[in-house]
């Protein structure tokens, strides 16, 4: 305590911790001064320093920044201002996709080599319907979740079993979209084609299109039932791609496996997404009315431009034979 207040006295400042001064009084008695004693080597220079961040970034892309900083022997902060500022490096998350097999990639590059053909010019493009169903929820689930705090708070938050959600259907080509609509429920080849029958083929009817355009579908069960292919077969004649059967085939067949070929899964919904899902929905009606807002954003240009995306990806993966494509976009 004496010393303490004779320090205050002195340097007219706090008095450091018992720690620091016994931490003083060993280093005094051992070197004859306060001070820290030179380091040894040559402190490494900035350009070194960001080299060897560098190194270890080309040779272990998935390291956290937490490892890399203690491997290299570096402050974190400095190691991130070295990746952002010198390096221009940023965090990047994995697409998680289904594993192709050889038999998966010849049956993608045949139908990407059957649509390139058929339809050969852009105009003839921008006729193609694609379509597909998608599941949305009343909160993202896999948003990244940060707690601040001197102390672990120990914060859990619970995820619902069955989480709720609506499930709705859209259909675009170059110059319309046809959506959302919303399923009651599950979709089921009843559903599907009560869809089909009673709201896009009269939605179509009503742009005075349909006997011009195609309508794509994937080969999931509800668009494989028999009554789909019948109802599509009369609606659409020589005009839809799908899954058929050997008796009854589709006019142009669609691969299994193919989730980054249409324009729903390269466009739609991940710009519905980005767009909805920042906040929670207390129920189904608010969640469909936040979808319709943002269908009700999409403009011609951008109908046009993920037209061409769409079939930017469908020439892509034919050049490298059938292989996913997003990472080549």
């Amino acid at each position: 305590a004496t010393i303490a207040r004779k320090f205050v006295e002195r340097f007219q400042k706090p008095a450091p911790t018992k720690v620091t001064m016994l931490s003083w009084e060993k280093k005094l008695f051992a070197t004859g001064s306060i001070k820290d004693l030179p380091r040894s080597g040559r402190t490494p220079t900035r350009h070194e320093t960001c080299a060897a961040v560098e190194e270890s970034i080309n040779c272990s892309p998935f390291k956290s920044t937490r490892k890399r900083s203690a491997e290299l022997g570096i402050p974190r902060s400095t190691m991130r201002e070295h990746m952002k500022k010198d390096l221009g490096v940023r965090p990047w998350r994995p697409s998680f996709v289904n594993e192709l097999s050889d038999n998966d990639r010849d049956n993608g590059k045949e139908c990407c080599s059957e649509l390139l053909n058929t339809f050969a010019t852009i105009p003839s493009r921008g006729k193609v319907f694609f379509s597909d169903e998608c599941a949305i929820y009343h909160s993202d689930r896999k948003r990244n979740v940060f707690f601040w705090s001197k102390e672990n708070p120990h914060y859990m938050e619970e995820i619902e079993h069955k989480p709720p959600h609506v499930m709705m259907w859209a259909a675009l080509n170059a110059r319309h979209i046809i959506g959302p609509y919303f399923f009651n429920g599950s979709v089921n080849h009843k559903s599907y084609l009560e869809m089909l029958q009673n709201w896009f083929v009269p939605e179509l009817d009503a742009l005075g299109i349909r006997q011009d355009v195609w309508l794509q579908q994937d080969g999931a069960p509800p668009h494989y039932a028999r009554s789909v292919r019948e109802f599509l077969n009369d609606s659409f004649p020589d005009r839809w791609i799908g899954r058929g059967s050997p008796v009854s085939p589709a006019p142009l067949k669609w691969p299994a496996r193919s989730p980054d070929l249409t324009t729903c899964d390269i466009s739609l919904w991940g710009y519905t997404k980005e767009i909805i899902q920042s906040r929670r929905y207390q129920n189904n009606e608010e969640l469909k009315d936040a979808v319709r807002a943002a269908f009700a954003t999409i403009t011609p240009t951008m109908l046009r431009k993920m037209s061409h995306r769409t079939w930017r990806h469908i020439i892509l993966c034919y050049e490298n034979d059938g292989a996913y494509t997003d990472t080549l976009d």
